[in-house]
């Protein structure tokens, strides 16, 4: 656990805030991490999970490689390299949702569940996500912010609410279609041609 006071916490995040703040538009401040440029970063926790895509169906799973360090948690769909990169969240929350699994919480608010392939590592995990939901605690309240004041390219917003828009904008798209093709099918054919 990290021991700093928040005055001294807060004087060495803003002085080096205002240096890296010309960089957060470029890709590499994807990687980087509020607890990475102030305090001692720790080592990541990494390995073989399963991430409940889609929330309403309980059989949709994938495998993915997860890597928590300091506050952030990304999956990869195999070695990690930025290539394979499929989702980056900043952890604001963590509990137990079963056997083996962790339901994670971003500060939007927006959950998902991970299945742990390996049982030894559970605790290991649940520790480090927890670690990093005071880490991201300790962001926010060091800047004395909320989520809605952060501009769209923070790490603190993550990925997991654009993926999730993207999904709905998808499940529009093909209801709409769909509705569209019953329209169709329901003119005579001669009016089928002319749409």
């Amino acid at each position: 656990m990290i021991r700093k006071s928040r005055s001294s916490l807060s004087l060495s995040v803003l002085s080096s805030s205002t240096a890296s703040t010309s960089s957060t538009k470029s890709a590499l401040s994807c990687r980087s991490s509020f607890l990475a440029s102030t305090i001692l970063a720790s080592d990541p926790v990494e390995g073989w999970m399963y991430w409940q895509r889609d929330e309403a169906n309980a059989h949709c799973w994938t495998k993915v490689y997860g890597v928590v360090q300091n506050e952030l948690l990304w999956f990869f769909r195999g070695e990690k390299t930025a290539r394979n990169l499929l989702m980056q969240i900043a952890v604001a929350s963590v509990e137990e949702s079963g056997d083996r699994q962790l339901r994670i919480v971003d500060p939007n608010g927006e959950g998902l569940v991970i299945y742990l392939v390996d049982p030894s590592m559970f605790s290991t995990w649940r520790q480090r996500l927890q670690e990093a939901a005071e880490v991201t605690s300790q962001y926010f309240d060091a800047f004395e912010i909320s989520v809605k004041d952060l501009p769209r390219n923070s790490i603190y917003r993550g990925s997991l609410v654009s993926d999730r828009r993207v999904k709905k904008r998808t499940r529009c798209k093909v209801a709409l279609m769909r509705l569209m093709h019953k329209w169709r099918s329901s003119l005579p054919p001669d009016d089928r041609s002319t749409f």
